[in-house]
């Protein structure tokens, strides 16, 4: 059994070698494979080329490229040579490009086009140590500098020629080697670089992957971006049972569903709440959607819901995080057996016969003929039917094939969760971060339990702890609770072979973090009584008010981005007497208000300004942030000021979508500060 991954790599070339393993696209935008004996090979003769030209063991070497095939070539040449690459996506601004390289100490670089050259080029002077650099382009004519595919033509020729330096690379890996260094988004100050070893990866492969229920029929979508570890772990686990992943981008995300069909994919839950907002939009724009069509979606999505809500309680997978008592529990079983009977397939239809029959069973009479007609009419309206005529269209939306994706990179909204699972596409929320590899917890089909990450990955030790650094609750590396009691919110701390060695060349930062071996993950959650974990929110991230409430922002902003006029926000409030919110409005949407309301919308920045506009928004946040749906006093926003800027990747958010809190903060420093004074 493979040990590292570079074994892992020869392994599967070994089981796969002429099936598929990576598809990607040419110039017409048309799938093609490449096998993993091809993939393999390539791998190795670049190892080979790599090795000659002067790289060691252990050293760094920059990858700086997007989804696409020759990244897991670089990927599979740079750890078969015994090193580690240091990876980034093109949208890497010149500051980070000058860090990362510099700080890493990199000497090669692998490039991926002759665009990011050129923003690699406008910071050359400031990149000394760099030696060589190898652009991963076939069409790129930049000259002077070293080709991807010549390097793997000089290894295969060098091989050619009995040459098997990279086979000795290989053996002299060990499992605290580093496959890669990766530099955290930088939500707060510099970047720090994150020292994964081949042990940890490892770990995630053999398992996550059982817990997934994944095999070598599957197909996946590769869409978030390939040097983050959550989209690296997901291919190395198809590399490891024989898998197809196809590379696509957001562009092409529409139409590469519908040509690969994808059976599962990894994703952010950005890309879901895109896809709910696409839906409801559709569906509730009479210009798009006629009524009857938009009728039947809303009998369609009620029967799927009552029927998984109550499928969920009686197999066991509704969340419960106080604990209910034997008594609560069999009386709500009770409704939940009749809730799923009621929302059968042909439950309406038998219970209008029987209506229609009990009322004249030897002849027609004036009541009967109206609940027969109805009864038909019931016939076509259940829910077997309705979710083949309706539901399954949205599914097609997919591809038709996806059996589930696992979510990850941030917390997706209770709404959108419900949502997807409810029509028939599960969604297997996970949990981790860089620093553990980076999977802690996953839900699985088993136990898809909607209100919480999942069950915590095989040999990993959980604590979570109050203020006072005391443990509250344990769970053991086989998931057993050996401390503490259930429900109890607290700080998460991990252990295990998962777990990073540390950060690059940042003794501080990495004893801050690593106590004893515990990663401190700076989330807030609690083991909830079916004993899987649920995240409640950030303990950085933190609004403590000046009455000494700590409120956890999260659960706020996903309830108001409910609303379908609000795109994004971000509650604020720290040292206020109250909570506030920074809204970005759904203009699209609310173009359609402006014009039932008499609104003047040619000018973004005066409309936001209208007093129309603001009262609107004051009430669409009260109805959604109110006691009724569980929110203290405290934890209501009543400040707020709308912006017209949407929060993009590169400015106020990073590479996995998440709010750079700091940065917005600071940006809207005067509109936050006057906000509270106008009060």
């Amino acid at each position: 059994m493979a040990e590292n991954l570079a074994q892992l790599f020869r392994e599967a070339a070994e089981k796969y070698k002429d099936q598929p393993a990576f598809y990607s696209k040419d110039a017409q935008k048309n799938y093609h494979p490449v096998t993993y004996g091809q993939l393999y090979d390539y791998g190795l003769n670049l190892a080979e080329a790599l090795i000659d030209l002067g790289i060691k063991s252990r050293e760094h070497v920059g990858l700086l490229a997007d989804n696409r095939l020759e990244w897991i070539i670089a990927d599979y040449g740079i750890i078969m040579s015994g090193a580690a690459d240091v990876p980034r996506g093109t949208d890497i601004t010149d500051s980070e490009i000058v860090y990362i390289i510099s700080h890493s100490e990199s000497e090669v670089v692998f490039i991926e086009n002759d665009k990011m050259l050129e923003k690699f080029n406008r910071n050359k002077s400031q990149l000394s140590k760099v030696k060589t650099i190898i652009m991963m382009d076939r069409e790129s004519t930049a000259p002077g500098i070293l080709k991807l595919y010549d390097l793997i033509e000089k290894g295969k020729q060098l091989r050619a020629g009995g040459s098997r330096k990279a086979e000795e690379r290989v053996a002299g890996i060990q499992p605290n080697d580093l496959f890669t260094l990766i530099y955290t988004s930088g939500t707060t100050g510099l970047p720090k670089g994150v020292q994964l070893m081949h042990s940890n990866m490892m770990h995630q492969v053999l398992n996550v992957t059982p817990m997934l229920k994944i095999n070598a029929e599957a197909k996946l979508l590769s869409i978030l971006p390939v040097w983050h570890v959550f989209e690296r772990v997901v291919e190395y686990v198809c590399i490891s049972i024989g898998a197809a992943t196809y590379y696509t981008n957001v562009r092409d995300l529409r139409q590469d569903l519908a040509t690969v069909k994808p059976t599962f994919m990894g994703s952010a839950p950005r890309l879901w709440e895109n896809i709910y907002n696409g839906i409801y939009t559709r569906i509730n724009d009479p210009g798009q959607t006629p009524a009857l069509r938009r009728g039947l979606f809303k009998i369609a999505y009620f029967f799927s819901d009552k029927k998984n809500a109550a499928a969920r309680f009686l197999s066991g997978n509704e969340v419960d995080y106080h604990g209910r008592s034997s008594i609560k529990s069999v009386f709500y079983g009770i409704l939940m057996v009749i809730q799923f009977l009621l929302t059968g397939p042909y439950t309406l239809t038998v219970l209008t016969a029987i209506a229609a029959y009990s009322l004249a069973p030897t002849e027609l009479s004036f009541l009967s003929l109206p609940l027969y007609a109805v009864s038909a009419l019931a016939l076509f309206l259940n829910s077997a039917t309705l979710d083949k005529v309706v539901l399954s269209k949205i599914r097609t939306a997919t591809g038709g094939k996806l059996k589930a994706s696992i979510s990850g990179g941030g917390a997706l909204p209770r709404h959108v969760d419900e949502f997807f699972n409810n029509i028939g596409i599960k969604v297997l929320e996970g949990y981790g971060m860089t620093e553990t590899s980076p999977v802690l917890s996953v839900r699985t089909f088993q136990k898809l339990i909607i209100g919480s990450v999942g069950s915590i990955v095989p040999k990993t030790n959980l604590q979570i702890r109050n203020d006072n650094n005391e443990i509250l609750t344990e769970v053991d590396e086989n998931g057993h609770i050996t401390k503490g009691m259930l429900g109890r919110k607290g700080v998460v701390f991990v252990k295990g072979p998962q777990v990073m060695k540390g950060y690059f060349k940042n003794e501080e930062a990495t004893a801050k973090a690593l106590v004893d071996g515990w990663m401190n993950t700076g989330d807030m959650g609690m083991i909830n009584f079916k004993k899987t974990l649920t995240l409640t929110g950030r303990a950085k991230d933190t609004v403590v008010l000046m009455g000494g409430e700590n409120v956890e922002p999260v659960p706020i902003e996903n309830k108001l981005q409910e609303s379908p006029y609000i795109s994004q926000c971000m509650v604020i409030g720290q040292d206020q007497k109250n909570l506030g919110a920074i809204i970005v409005p759904d203009f699209e949407k609310l173009q359609e208000w402006a014009k039932e309301n008499g609104v003047e919308f040619s000018d973004k920045e005066k409309f936001i300004e209208n007093p129309k506009v603001t009262d609107f928004f004051r009430k669409e946040i009260k109805n959604l942030n109110n006691a009724k749906n569980g929110f203290k006093s405290f934890e209501q926003v009543t400040p707020f000021f709308l912006i017209t800027k949407p929060f993009e990747v590169g400015d106020e958010l990073n590479n996995m979508l998440k709010m750079k809190r700091h940065v917005i903060a600071e940006k809207y420093a005067d509109k936050i500060k006057k906000v509270y004074t106008d009060k």
